[in-house]
């Protein structure tokens, strides 16, 4: 049987790594002290799975070779204190005491894996399906997945969830089974029919109910030596009870439950009654017609289930921004003491956008994200630049998330921006999540310097983890292309000394005069803006009066007919639609000529100095956009 591991580098990288994060453990407070994060320590399974694999040792290889195709991860998931085997199963009135998609109509047809070791992408599919069935029947391809994943080895070398996630969240799945069939050769290139932008660890008994009645079905890993042998599943009941402790190497959906599946039904006979109904992918020939019934008491029953509950039109998002295609394969952290550590990812617009949403993972419960967006940053310091926007959530269930922002941000073809995340993770010293290089696993990811960064706090003293440790942060980043703006029309005009009122001028005209030494008496400014809710405020400084009242929308601010010049103006936009753009204006000034652009409400001009204003200028631009020019000495005030 073809195996794509190239086993000889694999039990060096490993040892290398190993090594590493053992040495990162001893010299923490070095480690500590110049600010360099540590990586989290390698699940103990994706080890000892590499090694066994390495030396021919894996049981269910000669045993029992069509259900095997689970490899760990080397980022062993976070595990609360109830262990989902304890049972404490809710069998209160909250639940029934029998679910089953069956009889619900929210599953699809079993399918049949082989000859592929690959039940990682049916079970992950097959959740997919099932909460996509209550509104339309899908069918997804398993072949696309299992070729074009991205990570180490052949369709046959099998996988898990994690890489079901990466290949789904990077927009590269899921395909329709009509053009990618399985067993079909390798097809590059398909369009995803659905953008996925969320995913579910479900860590608790009660948890994996209340998802499949809201969700639809589950992905779960067992260990599936029991279907060769009589001591752990019995055909004519389709019962199923694992009680040993070998390793996983098999994915399945969990597609109901039954509280009341009688203990004697099993070989051995299990603690209490009860069993979760799961779907196979290898045919209708056996079991229940393709399903099965594992005990409540199984040593794996509820082990890294996960829901794909999620499934978005592909016209959500027009962009996507990341680096890591591979996903969260690894995470780090410092001491530990500390589950609170930023990760930042700085990208590059690649046009005029609006950025809407970002994603990550949580990696336990009650991840907390404290997000902060930065625009026209440092090359090397996400901190840098504009704050333009946070937002903090609590996420329930560990898992893979989008968070939309309350607003969307301006960005410009080639601006520089940061998505800059404090993770909280309670329980958990490790809290970032990285994709990181990983021999005969995810040897193609791969870093840049300057992408990504770690910081124990939010100044600008931040890890460059892509330059140093090649690995990206998990942080992508979303925007929607900005639809052509309909500027509002600014009109103004001026009395000036011996003209009177000027005609009406629109959009950055000068009004008034310049190098004839003729004052502004008086002005009118007012907003044509029928696609917004929009107005204009204004205010004169005035010879011998001082500052004047505000004015609105067209009526006159200052003198006519007494000879007293405006010395200084103030303008800022008013009404519902005020907050989307901003509103600029200059003046020109005796003695000084023109000055700085002010902006909302900002003074232009000059104040104690007897100085006259003889021309003005206005514009009003998107909100953020950039001052038409200078913006130093709009106002000077003589005290």
């Amino acid at each position: 049987m073809k195996r794509g591991f190239k086993k000889v580098a694999f039990l060096l990288g490993v040892s290398l790594i190993y090594l590493s994060v053992m040495s990162s453990g001893i010299w923490a407070d070095e480690l500590q002290n110049t600010i360099k994060p540590r990586t989290a320590p390698l699940n103990p399974a994706y080890v000892e799975y590499m090694t066994d694999l390495n030396n021919g040792t894996i049981d269910a290889l000669t045993a029992n070779d069509d259900f095997t195709g689970y490899i760990p991860a080397p980022l062993k998931r976070f595990e609360s204190t109830e262990s989902i085997q304890s049972f404490t199963i809710d069998q209160s009135s909250s639940f029934p005491a029998v679910y089953d998609l069956r009889e619900t109509g929210r599953i699809t047809s079993v399918k049949n894996q082989q000859p592929y070791w690959c039940g990682w992408a049916f079970s992950s599919l097959a959740s997919l399906e099932s909460y996509l069935k209550k509104d339309v029947t899908t069918d997804f391809s398993e072949n696309n997945m299992i070729w074009n994943n991205g990570f180490d080895g052949e369709p046959n070398d099998g996988g898990n969830v994690d890489m079901a996630i990466a290949y789904l969240t990077r927009w590269s799945g899921p395909v329709s089974e009509s053009d990618d069939p399985f067993g079909s050769a390798k097809k590059t290139g398909l369009l995803p029919g659905y953008h996925i932008q969320e995913v579910n660890y479900i860590n608790s008994p009660t948890a994996i109910k209340q998802a499949l009645m809201d969700g639809g079905a589950l992905s779960m890993a067992m260990h599936s030596e029991g279907f060769s042998n009589d001591r752990y599943y019995y055909n004519p009941n389709a019962a199923f009870y694992y009680d040993g402790n070998a390793a996983t190497d098999h994915d399945v959906a969990i597609v109901g439950w039954d509280d009341n599946f009688d203990r004697n039904k099993f070989v051995i006979t299990p603690p209490g009654d009860g069993a979760w109904i799961l779907k196979n992918s290898m045919g209708t020939g056996g079991g229940d017609g393709g399903y099965f019934y594992m005990s409540y008491y199984d040593t794996y029953a509820g082990n890294e289930v996960t829901a794909f509950h999620n499934a978005e039109a592909t016209d959500n998002y027009s962009q996507i921004y990341q680096y890591d295609p591979l996903g969260a394969t690894t995470a780090m952290g410092y001491d530990d003491n500390t589950n609170s550590v930023y990760g930042a990812n700085i990208f590059t617009a690649t046009a005029g956008e609006n950025l809407t949403a970002i994603s990550t993972y949580a990696l336990s419960p009650k991840t907390t994200c404290e997000i902060s967006i930065y625009t026209d940053v440092n090359a090397g310091q996400p901190t840098s630049g504009m704050l333009k926007a946070t937002k903090t959530v609590t996420i329930p269930q560990a898992g893979y998330y989008t968070i939309k922002l309350d607003n969307p941000i301006l960005l410009t073809e080639g601006q520089r921006f940061a998505v800059v995340i404090k993770y909280t993770t309670p329980g958990n010293t490790e809290p970032v999540p990285v994709e990181k290089s990983f021999p005969s696993y995810s040897s193609a990811a791969s870093a840049n310097a300057g992408e990504s960064f770690l910081s124990v706090d939010d100044t600008n003293d931040w890890y460059d983890v892509s330059a140093e440790d090649d690995v990206n942060v998990c942080i992508k980043a979303f925007t929607n292309r900005q639809e052509p703006v309909v500027l509002p029309n600014i009109l103004y005009r001026t009395h000036v000394q011996n003209l009177g009122w000027q005609s009406w001028k629109s959009n950055g005209g000068m009004s008034g005069t310049t190098g004839q030494s003729l004052r502004l008496e008086g002005i009118e400014i007012k907003i044509d803006s029928p696609d917004y809710d929009l107005g204009v405020a204004y205010k004169t400084h005035v010879q011998n009066f001082g500052w004047q009242e505000w004015k609105n929308d067209g009526v006159t601010s200052g003198t006519s007919g007494q000879s007293l010049r405006l010395e200084a103006i103030m303008i800022h936009l008013s009404g519902a639609d005020a907050n989307k753009f901003d509103v600029y204006y200059r003046v020109h000034a005796q003695n000084v000529g023109w000055m700085g652009w002010a902006k909302n409400g900002d003074k232009a001009g000059t104040a104690g100095f007897g100085y006259r204003l003889e021309g003005i200028e206005i514009q009003v631009v998107p909100q953020g956009e950039a001052a038409p020019g200078p913006v130093a000495g709009a106002f000077m005030e003589k005290r």
